[in-house]
């Protein structure tokens, strides 16, 4: 029996889920190294999605913003920031960040936040910064909290996240709150300025930045450092990055950059900036500086670069090893460098061997690939990392041609693989896969494909892939196995946009962001097609509130008084001849409000009306299992049409449960 279906819910509880892995922050954990570890599901249909951004079209034809990443609880919520316009004497402010909570089976929303956050960059002086938040908790315990920006360079921390109440303090990292609050205005220029990191114990580490004047007792934050809270204590703390005396042009850390944590919660990686960029390891009780390098162009010898655009961060392999995206020293946008240095932040081992450096690296963030799950590699490493691989058709880079790739590299070895600009080693190319839409946009490169637009990728270890995102639109499962993409998924049109982050829940159900929208993605249920009563109007529904990539129409009209709304969706079950086809539709309606079930008959080319019921009110189902002639329901190609009905005189929504056969 194949079932495709949904059940509406607040949350789904550890038994459901079996593996209770969260999404806690940028690349799913302190560490950045993007691995999930439980059971995915497919790339089948758009379970539901939501706007990430109330006036994307400012932006014109690209997205020049850094969404914060989709974080997922263990108990199945998402956690996600939200922009939103307002406007003041007719003038439209942009500066304006929420965050959200939705139920990750259905996209209904649990609970929304307000902050006061101001962002350091606002488009167009530049790419808009990201929102900084982060989920934590205790130990492993599956309850977390939500901690988010707010004004003045504080935490506003909600306590839990996956509850529709809690309650929100605010705490500062460089005063009282008290304090705070007497001189809010006074603070307004120390901003956060990196996500947010999360260790086991309720630390928090973030990057701030001082903006313009601030009073003057307060002078030793300098021009920007790094910060700890403890959400549990309230104790905090910071180092401004100019007092740790590597070099007097430290400025702060590294716009968009996540300070990474090592596991047993004792040392942070942060990338900071200035005249120079550097990496820098921080003992995490005090923050003290225990090393550092400064990242060079491995090409030249000459200064990488930390920018504006790039939301690259440090991430932390198993072995230690520490990754960083930079940009190249001269203006190259198909370049740049993943630099690569060990826990010590050496450049290369005991015998002067430099660590191999990757081709490509700015705005993109490693992510771990454990070596068993790539069967074609043969070397010794234990990890391999994956990267997006990109080679934009512009002027000014006489070796790009626009075949915009992703990569699985090794970073043990530069035996083989040669960077196409300068010719020296790099990390040895594993396996590499190609953008699948050609851009048709350029005369020189009439085969250009739309680049990757990722910065961290999801990697789906149990199954061997990544999840990957295209500008082209589309999603897509990168298969290790097969070197192919077996799995893609029309989300949006093609849109320019600023690199995002993949994610995958606890119940292995997939986040992307396109297009200013995060979509969950999976295969728990045929649709997810609502119809929404509105106020009493007859034509086309407009509001459906999720789409599973084949085509619907939706109608509404008024009888007697009474709006008649229906839906009619068509999806495949995979199902032969099967003996029973089993259908249920859900309501939220008051009581009364009735509901039918059509099923297209593919032997009379007609829909017949196979059960009509009353709901009772609240959430409600009807549902029936046909058995006579069931197999005339189901296409020779198993797909199934319906149309499901709702009558009422108060509002209601309706949608599709579960389709299910015995034969698939």
């Amino acid at each position: 029996m194949k079932k495709i279906g949904f059940s509406l819910g607040l949350g789904i509880g550890l038994a459901s889920v079996g593996f209770a892995q969260g999404w806690q922050c940028y690349g799913g954990n302190a560490q950045h190294n993007g691995m999930f570890l439980g059971t995915s599901q497919s790339a089948s249909l758009i379970q539901w999605q939501a706007s990430l951004d109330d006036n994307r079209s400012y932006y014109g034809g690209e997205v020049l913003i850094h969404y914060a990443a989709p974080t997922v609880t263990p108990l199945n919520n998402v956690v996600y920031g939200y922009r939103y316009t307002s406007s003041a004497s007719g003038v439209a402010a942009y500066d304006n960040w929420n965050v959200v909570a939705r139920n990750g089976r259905n996209g209904a929303q649990l609970w929304s936040m307000s902050t006061d956050f101001s962002a350091v960059v606002i488009y167009p002086n530049d790419w808009t910064s990201v929102q900084p938040l982060t989920l934590f908790g205790a130990g492993n315990s599956v309850l977390k909290g939500v901690a988010a920006a707010g004004a003045g360079g504080t935490l506003l921390v909600r306590r839990l996240a996956d509850s529709a109440s809690s309650p929100v303090v605010r705490i500062p990292f460089y005063t009282s709150l008290t304090n705070y609050n007497q001189n809010k205005a006074a603070f307004a220029p120390i901003k956060v300025n990196t996500p947010l990191s999360a260790d086991n114990n309720g630390n928090i580490y973030f990057g701030y930045t001082v903006t313009g004047s601030i009073p003057s007792a307060f002078a030793a934050l300098g021009t920007g450092g790094i910060a700890k809270v403890n959400v549990y204590t309230g104790a905090h703390s910071y180092v401004a990055a100019a007092t740790w005396g590597i070099d007097s042009s430290m400025s702060g850390l590294a716009l968009n950059a996540a300070p990474a944590i090592t596991p047993d919660g004792k040392t942070i990686y942060a990338a900071v900036t200035g005249g120079n960029p550097w990496l820098v390891r921080l003992k995490a009780s005090n923050l003290t500086a225990t090393a550092s390098v400064q990242i060079v162009d491995p090409a030249l010898g000459t200064n990488a670069y930390y920018i504006g655009q790039s939301s690259a961060s440090p991430m932390i392999g198993p072995d230690g090893h520490v990754f960083m995206g930079v940009f190249a020293t001269n203006w190259r946008e198909s370049h740049g460098w993943m630099v690569q240095y060990d826990a010590d932040l050496n450049p290369g081992d005991s015998h002067g061997n430099r660590w191999p450096t990757g081709a490509f690296g700015w705005d993109d963030t490693a992510t771990v690939v454990p070596a068993n799950i790539v069967p074609s590699y043969t070397g010794t490493a234990k990890y391999l990392i994956l990267t997006k691989y990109n080679n934009y058709d512009m002027g000014g880079d006489a070796g790009a041609d626009g075949s915009n790739k992703v990569a699985v590299l090794d970073p043990t070895s530069n035996s083989v693989t040669r960077d196409r600009q300068s010719g020296i080693p790099v990390m040895n190319e594993v396996i590499t896969v190609l953008g699948v839409t050609k851009t048709n946009g350029d005369s020189a490169h009439p085969d250009a494909v739309n680049e990757w637009c990722i910065n961290s990728a999801a990697v789906d270890v149990a199954r061997k892939g990544a999840i990957i995102n295209s500008e082209d639109g589309h999603m897509y499962r990168w298969d290790f196995t097969t070197n192919s993409l077996t799995e893609g998924l029309n989300l949006q049109p093609a849109t320019a946009e600023a690199y995002t982050m993949t994610a995958i829940g606890p119940d292995g159900q997939l986040y992307i962001i396109n297009n200013a929208i995060l979509f969950a993605v999976g295969s728990t249920k045929a649709t997810s097609v609502s119809t929404y009563q509105g106020t009493h109007k007859t034509g086309t529904i407009q509001s459906i509130w999720a789409r599973d990539a084949n085509s619907y129409t939706a109608s509404s009209t008024i009888v007697g008084g009474k709006q008649s709304a229906g839906v009619e969706g068509d999806f495949v079950l995979g199902a032969r001849a099967p003996t029973t086809v089993n259908i249920a539709i859900q309501a939220t309606a008051p009581s009364g409000t009735t509901g039918n079930i059509l099923a297209y008959n593919f032997a009379t080319k007609q829909f017949d009306v196979i059960q009509t019921g009353t709901f009772t009110g609240g959430s409600d189902f009807i549902q029936t299992s046909i058995t006579t002639g069931a197999s005339n329901y189901v296409s020779s190609t198993g797909q199934v049409r319906i149309v499901i009905q709702g009558t009422s005189s108060s509002a209601f929504t309706l949608g599709a449960d579960q389709i299910t056969s015995n034969a698939s």
